[in-house]
């Protein structure tokens, strides 16, 4: 799952929009609760269908929000939308018999606990989503850099909704499996650890997809030789990482230090 968050993280963190993927997340999370508290198992079929549907609203409502309005930044509607979101799914939980302890699965998720055929299906969606991705990257990615060819008007706002709307689409699928806080990391920490290094969205693909890869594997063995839970392993990993990321770049010489 990993790989295909981190091609939405690029987009995110050059978007500067670093609430985006938490506030989704949260949103389809609403979603789960609302269909747990009507007597739905969190894996089940109709709490995945209810986190999509929650999910894509969120997407619209983002994307109809993100024309600026002068004094009021959009990270900003982003986070009230958050923040409403959770204190929603607080008071959703809390009405159901085991609410705390669903409340942890959704933020921590359960990896450990997926079942193979969760991981096939999961493995089909995200396929479908990455061949979607790939369709519209360059579009997106003009966009996202403001370039002067990027679309405009009603084809900007076309193209920001079918990327949001994918962004809900992975982000429902995977928190029910892996839990608000690891998809986040999934999204932010593989884009911010390449962008780092590099500029160009294509080679900064290139570097946040198998990095993602390699430290998620990381925090899994952090978590067993410390017999630690396994979001908070896989998140702390991801953390320290970005660190030593962050302190080798302040460390290594820009291009244009190098050449001054």
């Amino acid at each position: 799952m990993s790989p295909v968050h981190a091609l939405f993280g690029l987009h995110i963190v050059r978007r500067g929009l670093i609430f985006i993927d938490l506030a989704i997340a949260q949103i389809a999370a609403l979603g789960m609760a609302f269909s747990m508290a009507q007597g739905h198992e969190a894996a089940s079929p109709e709490a995945h269908r209810t986190a999509v549907f929650f999910a894509l609203g969120g997407a619209l409502l983002i994307s109809l929000t993100r024309r600026k309005i002068p004094r009021v930044p959009h990270e900003a509607i982003i986070g009230i939308v958050f923040v409403v979101a959770s204190a929603w799914g607080i008071i959703v939980l809390t009405a159901t018999p085991h609410g705390l302890e669903e409340l942890k699965n959704l933020s921590e998720g359960r990896i450990l606990l997926v079942s193979s055929a969760q991981v096939n299906s999961t493995a089909a969606i995200y396929a479908g989503i990455l061949v979607a991705v790939i369709a519209i990257w360059k579009w997106t990615t003009k966009i996202t850099l403001s370039t002067e060819d990027a679309p405009q008007g009603w084809k900007a706002l076309l193209f920001d909704f079918m990327y949001y709307a994918l962004l809900g689409f992975v982000v429902a699928s995977s928190v029910k499996l892996a839990g608000v806080l690891v998809v986040f990391t999934w999204l932010v920490m593989p884009a911010v650890i390449a962008l780092l290094f590099v500029d160009r969205m294509w080679i900064a693909a290139l570097v946040a997809v198998p990095t993602s890869c390699v430290i998620s594997l990381l925090g899994l063995y952090v978590s067993k030789h410390f017999d630690w839970p396994t979001g908070a392993s896989m998140v702390i990993t991801f953390g320290a990482c970005v660190a030593v990321a962050y302190i080798a770049r302040l460390i290594i010489p820009t291009r244009e230090q190098a050449s001054g």
